[in-house]
């Protein structure tokens, strides 16, 4: 069955490939398996590594082939489930292998058994796509038979698949065209946004300006006020000295008053005693009191 299936895939539209590929995919298997045969073997003393070769990857084939569609397109759906197995256990055995002492055999290792499988799995990923290219070659060879035991026009096949295509261009033009729409309209957006984002910081740095304006000039008043309160405290600093050098000068002048008018109290008080003291020496030696003059008399 197998030799079957991979002599239909190369007799298909596409064996030419297969053809060419055929010495090289022979030489990558026997490479494989001289590979898989070197790297078999584990140091003494140190347990497998997740990842390491085994049994089953040092095997040489590539799997069963699938034997119609189905099976060909559950084999893929499982071959791409083991390549994210593959890829989780390649790191897991790289971060074991970074554990070890060894860490570059190691890694050697688990790099070697994780290529093994990739092989085998890209060798069935192969003989499952020629199995569907296979069914899709029968598939095109049973149309055309239909259609030339109907009596059909052997070129309305041609024609209605001209017509697809043309529908699936149109389709395609048109989702283009909606991706262009859609990205101008993105665009569009993202310079309506730079523009209002420009529009914002403009706003903000004009508050933020009007904002210092209002501080600068609550600034000035403050030193307005400050000096006008300076201005204030030194007038009233100013009066208060001037009223106590009035209250002064005029103390001063009622004490000069005060001591003048002593000075003349007692120089009149020395002036009265003397005059009494002059006239009790008078009256003990002064003459006799001449009569008084006529003629004064008369005039007063």
């Amino acid at each position: 069955m197998r030799g079957e299936i991979l002599r239909c895939a190369f007799a298909g539209p596409h064996g030419w490939r297969m053809r060419r590929l055929a010495p090289v995919a022979a030489l990558a298997a026997a490479l494989a398996g001289f590979a898989s045969q070197a790297a078999g073997v584990q140091p003494v003393g140190q347990p497998p590594v997740a990842g390491a070769t085994s049994a089953a990857d040092r095997s040489p084939g590539a799997g069963p082939v699938p034997a119609d569609a189905g099976e060909a397109r559950k084999a893929l759906a499982a071959i791409e489930r083991e390549r994210t197995d593959s890829a989780a256990r390649l790191r897991a055995g790289e971060a074991e292998c970074r554990r070890r002492v060894l860490v570059n055999d190691c890694l050697q290792r688990v790099r070697e058994g994780e290529r093994r499988r990739t092989q085998n799995l890209d060798d069935r990923e192969a003989a499952a796509r020629a199995v569907l290219r296979e069914q899709r070659v029968r598939d095109d060879n049973r149309v055309r038979a239909g259609t030339a035991a109907r009596g059909e026009d052997p070129g309305a096949e041609q024609r209605r698949r001209d017509a697809a295509a043309a529908r699936w261009q149109r389709r395609l033009a048109d989702h283009r065209a909606r991706e262009e729409r859609r990205a101008a309209s993105e665009v569009r957006k993202a310079g309506e946004a730079r523009a209002a984002r420009a529009r914002q910081a403009g706003r903000e740095a004009g508050a933020a300006r009007r904002r210092a304006q209002a501080g600068e000039r609550q600034a000035q008043a403050a030193q307005r006020a400050a000096r006008y309160e300076r201005r204030l405290r030194e007038a009233e600093h100013r009066n208060a000295e001037r009223d106590r050098h009035a209250a002064t000068r005029r103390d001063q002048a009622l004490r000069r008053d005060a001591e003048r008018r002593a000075a003349a109290a007692a120089a009149a008080g020395r002036q009265a005693r003397a005059a009494a003291a002059g006239r009790g020496r008078g009256a003990s030696q002064a003459p006799p009191a001449l009569p008084p003059d006529p003629a004064a008399v008369s005039k007063d």
